[in-house]
Order: C-alpha cells, then structure tokens, then sequence
C-alpha cells in the first residue's frame, strides 16, 4: 500500500509517525509533498521517507491519498491535479464538507475524515465520515490506516463539529490542563519536568480508568473523594469557579467556529 500525503503539516506529521512506529507501512511506502525544500529535506531525514514540491507526483504515486492541507487550499490543490489516474482520497481537512470534496473527486473515490494529534503515540480517535458510496476497499485500507493508530467512529456529517470540538481540538484543552497543574506543583517546589510527567501520568491512568471501567466519570468521581477529605475541597473549589462552565464555552466556541468554516 503506497500511502501519499497532499500537505505534510502537524496532523499529516502525527499520522505518518504513527504508521511508522506502528509498522503500517515502511518508509519507502510513502510520499509526502512540501514546497520549500529546506523544510523538505528535514522532514525527509525526520521520517526516513520521500518528499516532493510536486503534489502531482504524490498523487500518480499513491495507492491512498492523504490529503492535509489546510481547508482554503483544497478547491486550489484538486483544481490543478490531473485526475485521469484515481487514488482513494482520504481527507482530514477540517471544516472542508462533503458536497465540497464531490465538486472534485466521485462519491465512490474518498471519504472524509477527522483524526486527532494523538495518532502519533498509538492513541488517535479518528472520526468515518458516513459515505455509502465510497469503493469498499479504499475504506477498508482508510480503517487499517486509522485503526492502527487508535480507535475509529462513524458519524453522520452532521455531528463532525461536535467531534472536532471533542476530539480533534480537546487535546489542546488536556495539554494546557496538565500544563496548569504542573504549574500549581512548581508553586509549591517540584520541578517543571517532574511536575509535567506527574501530572500527564496521573491524567493517562485517569482516562484509562474511564475507558476501562463500568461506572461513569462522575462516580470516579465520587470514589477518589472522601468525605471531608483533600479531593472534595479541590473539586467543590472547580465547581464553585465554573470549571464546567468553561469547559462548555470553550466546546461551544469551536463547535461555531466549525460551522463558520463550513459555510
């Protein structure tokens, strides 16, 4: 399987280094395109894999294209392809709707798709697009991609804002969380670093417990409190700063932002 990436920025960068790790494909399996050829020649020796400033030759090269560029540069990029010669397209341009990528390519030759940062380490939640005319075998292919770099969902394309804001964009929101707590540790002597992976560790064991447990966050929630203890003071402190509330604005935001895009 040659897998080709149209646009090569963060979430092509996470989804390539997750395949690599994972033994999906080798290096010599895939292709990516960059047009300034400093930046090029690093990714190349980053990855251990080919780079061109020919999205053309990605695309005649491809079993699969991944296509990433940023979602005003789709029409632009697809209008100057030659597209006599048909890849699967996989699309993880976010906002970019699926009217909008039929203006281009047939209904049966991609599908649209969301992932998130985390497919670099093995734990990406990667959003199908429902799309019952896509080829069998390029979804197929698309599943072996993603699934080898987490778990997969398939939604109706009427809930991908919903999944942007909950998956594809959250990480940053769990970034700046642990980011904050270490920080509230450094107040009190810990080193950044130990601080950090104290924090990140507790934060992956904490969402692990959720995905494997039977009772729901909230009654974890219940079962590291005890009565009159220090983790009651510490969340009755969040509720009472609207911790939640924040949290939902900030959903809320992108959610629109999403939609904006996508008109």
């Amino acid at each position: 399987m040659k897998i080709g990436f149209i646009g090569f920025g963060h979430m092509a960068q996470a989804i390539a280094a997750g395949l690599l790790q994972n033994q999906v494909v080798e290096g010599k399996d895939v292709i990516f395109s960059n047009r300034t050829a400093a930046k090029r020649s690093q990714l190349e020796e980053r990855f251990s894999i080919a780079g061109t400033n020919s999205n053309q030759q990605v695309w005649d090269q491809s079993d699969i294209i991944i296509l990433a560029v940023k979602p005003y540069q789709v029409d632009e990029v697809l209008n100057q392809l030659d597209k006599t010669y048909q890849p699967f397209v996989i699309s993880v341009a976010a906002g970019v709707t699926m009217s909008q990528l039929a203006n281009q390519l047939p209904l049966k030759s991609f599908i649209r798709t969301m992932p998130n940062l985390n497919a670099q380490v093995g734990e990406g939640i990667t959003a199908f697009i429902e799309n019952d005319q896509a080829d069998q075998t390029g979804l197929d292919s698309a599943k072996v991609i993603f699934e080898a770099v987490g778990k997969v969902v398939e939604l109706p394309e009427s809930q991908m804002g919903t999944f942007i804001a909950l998956a594809g964009s959250s990480p940053a929101l769990v970034f700046l969380f642990i980011d904050t707590l270490a920080r509230s540790a450094v107040k009190y002597g810990l080193s950044k670093e130990q601080a950090t992976e104290i924090a990140a560790q507790a934060v992956l064991g904490s969402a692990k417990t959720v995905l494997e447990s039977e009772h729901s966050p909230w009654d974890l929630v219940d079962q590291v409190s005890s009565p009159g203890g220090i983790t009651v003071n510490g969340v009755l402190s969040l509720l009472q700063s609207d911790f939640s509330a924040s949290l939902i604005q900030s959903v809320d935001s992108m959610i629109e932002k999403n939609n904006q895009m996508s008109e």
